[in-house]
C-alpha cells in the first residue's frame, strides 16, 4: 500500500499504520527514505510531498508532527 499526502495532511496520519515514510519534493515521484521500521518488509509506505520552497528544519517538524512524543527510534538521520 502507498499513500501520497501533502504536508498540510499529516496532523491526522497515525504512524502506526506505515513501515516506511518518504519526503518527496513538490510533484515528484522519487523521495528520500526518513523512516524505516526495523524487521519489517515495507509494505505500507507514506510519500509525503514538500512544498515548493521547503523551509530549513522541515524535516524535524515532520517527526515532531509525527511522532510528538519521540517514541520512535526508527527515524534515520
Amino acid at each position: 500500500m502507498f499513500v501520497k499526502a501533502e504536508l498540510a495532511n499529516i496532523c491526522s496520519v497515525d504512524l502506526a499504520s506505515f513501515d516506511v515514510i518518504y519526503i518527496c519534493p513538490h510533484r515528484s515521484e522519487l523521495g528520500t527514505l526518513i523512516f524505516r521500521r526495523r524487521h519489517t518488509p515495507p509494505r505500507r509506505a507514506l510519500f509525503i510531498e514538500l512544498p515548493r520552497c521547503p523551509s530549513p528544519g522541515l524535516v524535524q517538524f515532520i517527526r515532531d508532527e509525527l511522532d510528538p512524543r519521540h517514541l520512535e527510534d526508527e527515524w534515520l538521520p
